[in-house]
């Protein structure tokens, strides 16, 4: 059997030839669920009877799910057993080399479906045994990993679900409803629909997306670094207001706000090296992250590395006072705030 792609699965889902076990988990929750339904669908149809698909949970016993995986299929070819989020790793040795030998040898009629919508296997742990019943379905079945999308990917899937939904958004628009909602598939239907709902079919224009789209916290810190990268004073304190007005954690508000100047300097660093968005990425794993680098890349270019040096040094001391002191948080973040826009100022790069 095989490792499959978005691609070949499709494909294998419009053959009509399914494996009887697969194995559909990965970091896209939206795509772990969405291609699950597409396969019970394409195993049993959409109104599948209740005795040809069988749905159970990680409360379970085994039994259960095997007796049910070897009965014969009522009213359509197969039968589809679908275990949702099942614990592998709780599993005794005893079981888990039951649950391998029962999955070595499933009915014909029969598609076992283990579906992880929510659990995720620890790559760094190689030996646990939800990690090895993944290595096991590879062989036995068929395993479609569903990993994060990378910008491109996503703002091609907004412009498709735009065009779906009779409303036209361009590549940079797109762009701009990722940047305010984050990278969540899920969240990204979720938005771009109601979008399209308001748009009635005229185009998503920065207007509509600034109107209707509700930032994340990590974008709505981004968009305060940006205010302070232009050394727009009013600009940073509402957005600053806006995030108090969200009970954000202002330990959450430093975290994110460092980690984007980090960011800066490490483009800035790399530029005078020779070195490129590429390489920086890959040499501190920023993975499927690294569009942050572009963005800093961009917003690096306001500071001078003094100023970023000199930015360091308060956000050290607004870390020290959240630990360590009873001052009171926003003002801590307040008074960063304003030294922050001093040091753009003395940067003289704005």
């Amino acid at each position: 059997m095989a490792k499959l792609n978005e691609q070949s699965f499709r494909k294998e889902l419009s053959s009509d030839k399914l494996s009887n076990l697969y194995m559909i988990y990965g970091d896209e929750k939206y795509l772990v669920r969405k291609y699950t339904d597409a396969l019970i669908s394409a195993a049993v149809g959409k109104e599948a009877s209740e005795f040809d698909l069988y749905k159970f949970n990680s409360e379970t016993p085994l039994e259960n799910i095997f007796n049910a995986a070897e009965q014969l299929p009522m009213f359509t070819e197969r039968k589809c057993v679908c275990v949702t989020d099942y614990n592998i790793n709780s599993l005794s040795e005893g079981d888990y080399k039951q649950l391998e030998a029962f999955c070595s040898d499933i009915a014909p009629t029969t598609v076992l479906v283990f579906t992880m919508p929510t659990l995720m296997p620890d790559s760094k742990k190689k030996s646990n045994k939800l990690t090895k019943f993944i290595a096991f379905a590879e062989k036995a079945g068929n395993v479609l990993e569903l990993k994060k999308l990378d910008e491109t990917a996503l703002r091609n899937r907004i412009m498709s679900w735009c065009e779906k939904g009779g409303c036209k958004i361009d590549r940079i628009n797109a762009s701009k409803i990722i940047s305010y909602v984050g990278n969540d598939l899920n969240t990204l239907k979720n938005e771009t629909d109601k979008l399209c709902a308001y748009a009635d079919g005229r185009e998503i224009n920065e207007e509509i997306i600034k109107k209707l789209c509700i930032r994340n916290t990590e974008s709505n810190i981004f968009a305060l670094s940006d205010c302070i990268a232009k050394n727009d004073f009013n600009a940073a304190y509402r957005q600053l207001d806006l995030l108090f007005e969200q009970n954000e954690p202002p330990e959450v508000i430093l975290s994110i706000l460092s980690s984007s100047f980090i960011d800066m300097y490490r483009m800035k660093a790399a530029s005078e090296a020779g070195r490129g968005i590429n390489e920086v990425a890959e040499d501190f794993n920023y993975g499927r992250r690294s569009f942050l680098l572009k963005r800093a890349d961009t917003a690096g270019s306001r500071y001078s590395k003094e100023s970023l040096r000199e930015i360091f040094e308060a956000i050290l001391e607004a870390d020290i006072k959240l630990k360590s002191t009873r001052s009171d948080p926003r003002i801590v973040i307040e008074v960063l705030t304003a030294k922050l826009l001093l040091a753009v100022r003395r940067g003289g790069r704005v």
